[in-house]
């Protein structure tokens, strides 16, 4: 009889399971569609509608383009989880994804997304300031579901001390620039070109051996640093598929993220890629240090309907422009950058959004008041407005010595502005005196009667940050500004010679405090300095 019962306890198992299995699957196939894992948008808040938008149309893509892309799928219904601001990003962070209390508010603040591959979940800040334009938006979303994706392929492996961090990171932002560039975002060159460029301007990097297995709190700790340590994977991962990629990167990583479920990452590394870790880690560093200190390479795109002669005419400026820096600086401009020369506002304006994929607002913006503007790597300069020779002069003068000092500085003003524009504009002026057109002095004395027929501006010690010059130049107007700052520079270049604007950026680069720098190379402060150039205009 007691055998009886068993049987029929074995039976009813057996039959609830069945049942149970049949329910499980109705659900889950109540969220595929045709076989792909649906990606479902929650939103705590009243979280920004272009933000909410921008994520729904990457939930949306993501699925399909893993098949088509990387000819894999998603096998588990994924949720994201879209907080409002950064609190309520915070909030996901512990009530959703199940972060520790005393974690949350680190990583709340240094970063914009969050996934969890064992509850198949993300979390992102939804704040649009923080995430940026359409492009930062999409890459971020499809990055933090990219690592599901590699929480699946690797049964869970694919984390913290068990992964490569920086092969990690790097193919989810990789993954995210494909599917950016697919939905009309940002191109994958340009993500890849303002990468190195980051990397090459940054005066704070993380070391290649702290991108290697990693714990939550060294994670954390780098974060705090600000090093440029996903910058840095991303520009790893992508040599790394460049030269060891093959024909089909993407499968390159899909299979790598698969051996990680049977084997050690660097085991599976050197499976997959044909290279041991330790011998591609060595001829990184090794490509990575001759290509910082390499001369600039300028990929030029002249738009349609440009002027041939004016354009072959600013690149000409642009190469003199360059050996006046090596001449009077003793270097070259370093890094990979893209010249685009526009033919009017209109165009100007039209490329920042082909290019940049900046808003139609912001890009009308600058094209109105701009002569040339910078979007990280990529450069743009109205041909209309340097038609003249000594526009061109000036202008190409103005623009290599800017990007060369942001290059020293860190992309940074160091609480130096004023001299960061002077500094620029002053090596223009001496790109026209070298070529005839005047003297330093001359030009200090049009500036000085210039600035005694207005209200006297605020001394250059108070022009520190990027705000303190918009401030100003709202007050008293852009060219009265720019003539400050000029004429003190300029005064500089007499008292110290040209090399000492390099030497002040190189000091600055090192210490990371402008003021301190100034001391250093100019023996006053910046006070007292200040107080001169006051007394001398004023």
């Amino acid at each position: 009889m007691m055998k009886k019962f068993a049987l029929f306890l074995v039976l009813c198992a057996a039959v609830f399971g069945l049942l149970y299995g049949a329910k499980f699957c109705r659900d889950t196939f109540a969220q595929t569609d045709g076989g792909l894992a649906v990606v479902t948008v929650n939103n705590l808040g009243r979280t920004d509608g272009r933000v909410l938008e921008d994520v729904q149309r990457t939930a949306e893509a993501f699925p399909q383009f893993m098949e088509e892309k990387f000819q894999v799928k998603l096998q588990r219904p994924t949720q994201i989880w879209v907080g409002a601001d950064t609190a309520q990003y915070q909030e996901l962070l512990t009530k959703r994804l199940g972060m520790e209390e005393k974690n949350a508010p680190q990583k709340a603040q240094y970063t914009n997304g969050q996934s969890s591959g064992r509850k198949a979940m993300v979390a992102i800040d939804g704040t649009r300031k923080k995430l940026g334009d359409s492009s930062e938006c999409i890459s971020t979303t499809a990055h933090e579901l990219f690592h599901q994706l590699q929480y699946e392929l690797s049964d869970g492996r694919s984390g913290y001390e068990n992964s490569l961090f920086w092969l990690e990171e790097g193919t989810a932002d990789y993954a995210g620039a494909l599917l950016c560039e697919k939905l009309g975002g940002r191109s994958v060159d340009k993500w890849y070109r303002d990468a190195r460029f980051t990397l090459q301007n940054a005066r704070n990097v993380a070391s290649v051996g702290q991108l290697q297995h990693t714990t939550e709190a060294e994670r954390l700790d780098m974060m705090t640093t600000q090093a440029k340590h996903y910058t840095l994977a991303d520009v790893m991962t992508m040599y790394l598929l460049k030269q060891y990629g093959g024909s089909q990167p993407e499968q390159k990583i899909v299979a790598y993220y698969k051996g990680m479920e049977r084997g050690e990452a660097e085991q599976v590394f050197a499976q997959t890629f044909g290279v041991e870790l330790p011998a591609f880690l060595q001829e990184f560093s090794q490509w990575w240090q001759k290509e910082l200190t390499a001369p600039a390479e300028v990929d030029t795109v002249i738009r349609p309907g440009a002027n041939e002669a004016v354009a072959r005419q600013f690149l000409q400026q642009v190469n003199l422009s360059r050996q006046w820096l090596k001449r009077n600086w003793g270097q070259d401009l370093h890094g990979h950058y893209q010249l685009v020369l526009v033919t009017s506002p209109e165009d100007f304006a039209a490329a920042m959004e082909e290019y940049c994929h900046v808003s139609r607002e912001e890009a009308q913006k600058t094209a109105d008041g701009s002569v040339w503007a910078e979007n990280n790597s990529t450069i743009f300069v109205n041909l209309a407005r340097v038609e003249d020779k000594r526009q061109a002069i000036f202008v190409s003068g103005t623009m290599m010595s800017r990007l060369f000092m942001m290059q020293q500085l860190g992309n940074d003003s160091s609480g130096m502005a004023w001299l960061l524009r002077g500094g620029s504009y002053v090596a223009g002026v001496g790109r026209l005196v070298d070529d005839g057109q005047g003297t330093l002095p001359a030009y200090q004395k049009a500036w000085r009667k210039e600035l005694r027929q207005n209200a006297p501006l605020p001394a250059v010690d108070k022009l520190q940050t990027p705000e303190d010059l918009q401030t100003a130049m709202n007050q008293y107007g852009n060219d009265q500004v720019s003539r400050l700052c000029e004429y003190a520079a300029a005064e500089l270049v007499n008292r110290y010679g040209w090399a000492s604007l390099c030497a002040w950026q190189t000091a600055t680069r090192q210490s990371g405090d402008g003021r301190q720098a100034f001391s250093k190379v100019f023996g006053l402060t910046l006070a007292d300095f200040a107080a001169q150039i006051h007394l001398m205009i004023y």
